[in-house]
């Protein structure tokens, strides 16, 4: 077991030296995920810091190393076992593979656990949509964002009955997951803490690249019918700009790279953004941009953008279908997207990564495929082969967005569209990416799950992560899995579980429109 854990510390700008006492509650934080890529989670480095500041509480950090299959300590080589609580962050279904990987090497895992400590307590926007998948694999998830409850978690779990404490707690669900939690939110971004010391090492480069990880905005105005995480994270919320300047401005006096790494969903939709990305130019601060809109990439912002020194522009505009486009909240002209294309082309990006979705309901294969070879055929004018990077996802039902009702079996019927995509791509000179389509269907069976497929998840881990993992799972899977897997849900399960808030009529007349296109 404790060579499943192993201590591998890296020469990291900053980590804080605290010395723990014997009584102090240790609490873990795990991402599982490697190093380099869990760098990039806020709540990873303001869990660390925050959780330290506490008294009498001392944080420990674990990743996961996906090559050797086994847990990273970055702190010291102490097993989670001996920890009064572990915090798992879960954004992506598929890591709770890894994390049930994980826990049953460590014999935590919530049906086998020989003790209560440690709480086993999972977070993210994936559990806070759909908590039942993880009902055998952890004690409690935390229903919303974690600010608002962290503090009363940890000084909880480390009390006797720690368990009965932290289920008393608003926003976290516990026990049989069979009562409703209302969703926690930071309803002001600028009192919310952000990490301004954030640690990294020179020997590994965090995704994304080096900088300070600045979350302008949470949520996102628009509300896209495919996109889970603007629903989950509504209301749209932002930091004003007076307070995004000065934790760039101490994170970059303090990390000593003059780059900003911005976060939002729709970073645009936020007031004076243009003034602030300015600013920043007139300071010598780099900026990385996050995936913007079509409407959102004037020739001004491209530019700018460029003077930044982003390499690489990423617009998100779904799909080519200019009709479908206002119906699924991604309203543009293709014109327009071709006009980007072409000016970011003349100023100088390296490349520019579009993202495309394929499966609507409603829409016909053919039409598609047609837009998507005329679309190949307007970008001849860029002479650069493969300057355009186009990733193609299969779309992947998800809780509490008007998809929501379709079953996880609807994304393999994706496989042939796919592989057309391909075929027309081969005859222009763009890139194409595809998702695999079983992971996507995946994917999908995990975010659509009730509390049955949480032992398909369990099965999975004990065969591997990989696919072969998954499919032997699914074939040993009861009824019930196989049942909403080819059928889906007409009355959602995680209704019973979650309220984030959201009206389910809206979602029903939203589901019903879509599928009537």
């Amino acid at each position: 077991m404790e060579e499943f854990v192993a201590l591998k510390r890296r020469k990291e700008n900053f980590t804080i030296e605290k010395r723990g006492r014997p009584s102090d509650i240790k609490v873990g934080i795990f991402m599982p995920m490697p190093y380099n890529a869990a760098l990039s989670s806020l709540f990873f480095q303001m869990a660390y810091t925050y959780i330290n500041s506490l008294e009498g509480v001392i944080a420990y950090r674990y990743v996961f190393n996906l090559e050797e299959k086994r847990v990273e300590a970055l702190d010291e080589k102490l097993s989670p076992r001996k920890l009064d609580l572990l915090l798992i962050s879960l954004p992506f279904e598929l890591d709770y593979v890894t994390t049930t990987y994980t826990l049953l090497h460590l014999n935590l895992l919530k049906r086998v656990k020989s003790s209560e400590k440690p709480i086993v307590v999972a977070g993210g926007i994936a559990p806070t949509a759909n908590p039942l998948p993880l009902s055998d694999i952890v004690d409690a998830v935390v229903i919303g964002e974690a600010e608002e409850v962290l503090e009363n978690l940890v000084y909880r779990a480390g009390e006797p009955s720690a368990i009965k404490a932290v289920s008393e707690l608003s926003c976290v669900l516990t026990s049989s997951f069979n009562e409703v939690k209302r969703k926690c939110f930071v309803e002001n971004l600028n009192k919310a803490p952000h990490p301004i010391h954030q640690f990294y090492s020179h020997e590994e480069e965090p995704v994304y690249g080096y900088g300070i990880r600045v979350e302008v905005s949470r949520g996102c105005p628009y509300l896209c019918a495919f996109c889970m995480e603007s629903h989950v994270m509504y209301p749209f919320r932002y930091r004003d700009v007076t307070v995004l300047k000065e934790i760039i401005e101490k994170g970059v006096e303090f990390l000593k790279v003059r780059r900003a790494v911005l976060y939002s969903l729709s970073l645009f939709s936020v007031p004076s953004m243009d003034k602030l990305l300015n600013k920043l130019l007139e300071q010598g601060v780099e900026a990385s941009v996050p995936s913007i809109r079509v409407e959102h990439a004037t020739r001004e912002r491209l530019e700018l953008i460029k003077a930044l020194g982003q390499r690489t522009l990423t617009i998100a505009p779904e799909t080519l279908l200019q009709a479908h486009s206002c119906k699924i909240g991604k309203c543009y002209m293709v014109d327009s997207l071709l006009e980007s294309l072409s000016y970011a082309y003349k100023i100088g990006f390296n490349h520019v990564k579009l993202y495309l979705i394929t499966g609507f309901p409603g829409v016909s294969v053919e039409e598609e495929l047609k837009h998507f070879e005329n679309f190949i055929s307007s970008l001849k004018s860029i002479r650069r082969r493969d300057f355009v990077e186009i990733t193609l996802n299969p779309l992947i039902p998800k809780p509490w967005t008007p998809y929501q009702f379709l079953p996880p079996m609807s994304v393999l019927k994706n496989r042939h569209t796919l592989e057309q995509y391909k075929r027309i791509a081969k005859g222009g000179n763009v890139k194409l990416i595809t998702l695999d389509v079983e992971w996507a269907f995946a994917q999908a069976v995990i975010a659509l799950g009730d509390k049955s497929v949480s032992k398909l998840i369990i099965e999975w881990a004990l065969n591997g992560i990989g696919l072969k993992g998954f499919k032997k799972a699914l074939q040993l899977a009861s009824n019930e899995v196989k049942n909403y897997v080819k059928n889906g849900w007409r009355d959602p399960p995680w209704y019973r579980c979650v309220d984030l808030g959201i009206p389910k009529l809206y979602l029903d007349l939203r589901a019903r429109y879509l599928s009537a296109l």
